[in-house]
């Protein structure tokens, strides 16, 4: 009985000092590039998000994860053409990268945060895409205005091929390896 008293008043205690926030707006954009970066040779657009929250102790960021509906991604560079729109964004899907059918989801999942300033953080977390997890860090804004939180990240990029990322091999050698994403978050 004493055991289960302890376990509750950790429980409790740990509640009132922090705060879990739920995201209520988000824009995840992701851009790719031929080998040679040049704006002509990428694509880019968003992935819906799935789910997410973050919890806060003392107006800081303490933890979180996000969640993101790969069947969702969309290319914007593409949206004056709908038929190669449509055909790249199944391209995508197709197990020749995401394999959304497969892996529908991909995660970020906050493991500690380093504070740079009053209102920005560096990010260490797991990154999980085609069930393939490896960690990344990023810095984020945080910013508080009429209730909301919003969190922000400038562009930070990823190695699609540590996540199995890759197409036939002369295809491949024309891509890339990095993949730049960035988020924006309101919290409530």
């Amino acid at each position: 009985m004493k055991k289960l008293f302890v376990l509750f008043f950790v429980y409790f205690a740990l509640l009132s000092f922090a705060q879990n926030k739920s995201i209520i707006s988000s824009e995840i954009r992701w851009k790719g590039y031929k080998t040679l970066k040049a704006e002509s040779l990428s694509h880019y657009g968003t992935i819906k998000l799935k789910s997410g929250n973050f919890i806060f102790k003392n107006n800081e960021i303490a933890g979180g994860t996000f969640t993101m509906d790969m069947m969702t991604m969309d290319a914007e560079d593409l949206n004056n053409d709908p038929k190669l729109k449509k055909m790249f964004e199944n391209h995508l899907k197709s197990d020749d990268f995401f394999d959304s059918k497969n892996f529908p989801v991909s995660t970020f999942q906050i493991k500690s945060i380093k504070k740079l300033n009053s209102n920005s953080a560096q990010l260490n977390g797991v990154l999980t895409i085609k069930g393939i997890s490896k960690n990344i860090s990023f810095p984020v804004k945080v910013s508080e205005s009429n209730n909301i939180t919003t969190i922000s990240s400038g562009t930070f990029t990823f190695n699609r091929k540590n996540f199995g990322l890759t197409y036939n091999i002369f295809e491949d050698m024309l891509i890339s390896n990095d993949v730049e994403m960035s988020i924006k978050f309101q919290l409530k």
